[in-house]
């Protein structure tokens, strides 16, 4: 689970929410003020992987925030006992890799700053494919764009509540492909074939959103077209090819309580919006201490997932305007003067455009040629063309 609780504004103690498998109760506490809690976030899942427990404080609008908490002991206990160790502020990856067992408790236990916590023991549910993903060109909201949406039957025995991510990962142009670059040699400005790959690029994005289903509530035990995410016509993303993976968290009936209360709290999908206005307790506690108050909820989940591509011309007419990162009139090709032109090749902000019978050069900006400062020249190794 990753709740990555970023640009907090202020840290209003609103309400004080105890989640179990069979009720949510909310109790209002102060309604102003900044009060300092411990984040923990984690999920273990059934993939065989090193998997991430992450430690943080809360922080005020007036810090720089977030607050890495360093320093701790943190396991997994089932069978076997899982040391996570850490490797970055407050990050927290296992020293083995493993994959949660059917039937096996898993319990979350960490030590830090003379203080003992441990979560609830959470067993692995049953296993649910993804069956469909589907890209439809939509108008949502008065924009024109793609929606990518999800269906699901739901197989007898298998639990309820889902929980879904997303990585989107899509191929685009810089606005030309020149064929030459400028270079400094022997203190001389040298027209050269180009020393790189700068047109095609590829660049992905991870969701920051909170995607929830539960069957329980809908006449069918099935997730029909459920929104995943939605993609504007004037998006770079769509410009060339475009593809999805999305994953699919068969969690508990409390990871799905606590995420459906953190959503509605946040008043926003997304996870870093700018206010978050409550207090949102999950299924940790301090061992020696009940009363303090600690935000997140450590799950065991099977996961599965399912990835979908599409081109520009899927959706769009041959010889369509393709969005772009930068607009064509800020391009304009420009010729400077010798020592500017050094300069500006030196700070690598300038790309060849065009050379003139004089040998004057004209350049544009570097972002119009160059897609690598938008993404990278690396194809990934799961691309399809």
């Amino acid at each position: 689970m990753n709740l990555n609780i970023k640009h907090i504004r202020s840290f209003l103690l609103i309400a004080l929410i105890a989640i179990s498998v069979s009720c949510v109760e909310e109790i209002p506490l102060e309604t102003e003020g900044f009060e300092e809690a411990v984040v923990i976030e984690g999920t273990i899942t059934n993939e065989l992987k090193q998997h991430q427990i992450k430690l943080s404080e809360t922080y005020a609008v007036a810090t720089t925030g977030p607050n890495p908490l360093s320093g701790a002991q943190v396991r997994v206990v089932g069978n076997n006992e899982y040391v996570f160790e850490e490797t970055d502020p407050g990050i927290y990856i296992s020293r083995d890799a493993f994959a949660a067992e059917p039937g096996v408790g898993y319990q979350l236990r960490i030590s830090v700053n003379g203080q003992e916590y441990e979560s609830e023991s959470m067993q692995l549910p049953n296993t649910s494919n993804i069956d469909q993903l589907k890209a439809s060109r939509i108008d949502l909201n008065g924009e024109n764009g793609i929606t990518i949406t999800l269906n699901n039957e739901i197989v007898a025995g298998t639990s309820n509540y889902y929980r879904y991510e997303y990585t989107e990962t899509f191929k685009f142009n810089s606005n030309s492909a020149k064929v030459n670059d400028l270079i400094i040699e022997d203190g001389e400005i040298v027209e050269v074939p180009k020393q790189r790959e700068e047109y095609t690029c590829y660049r992905t994005d991870e969701s920051q959103n909170i995607i929830i289903a539960n069957t329980n509530t809908l006449s069918e035990n099935s997730v029909k077209d459920l929104f995943i995410t939605f993609v504007n016509s004037n998006d770079p993303k769509v410009s060339n090819r475009y593809s999805i993976l999305v994953r699919q968290f068969v969690i508990s009936q409390g990871a799905y309580a606590y995420l459906e209360i953190l959503k509605e709290l946040s008043g926003s999908d997304n996870l870093f919006s700018q206010t978050q206005p409550g207090f949102f307790a999950g299924n940790i506690s301090n061992i020696n201490n009940q009363d303090e108050k600690i935000i997140g909820y450590f799950d065991v989940s099977t996961v599965s997932s399912k990835r979908l591509y599409f081109d520009y011309l899927d959706f769009y007419p041959q010889g369509s305007t393709r969005p772009k990162f930068v607009a064509d009139a800020n391009c304009v090709e420009v010729a400077l003067s010798i020592p500017a032109l050094r300069i500006q090749i030196q700070q690598n902000q300038i790309r060849w455009s065009s050379t003139s019978p004089g040998g004057i050069f004209s350049v544009v900006p570097r972002r119009c040629v160059d897609c690598t400062v938008f993404g990278t020249n690396e194809r990934p190794e799961f691309w399809e063309d």
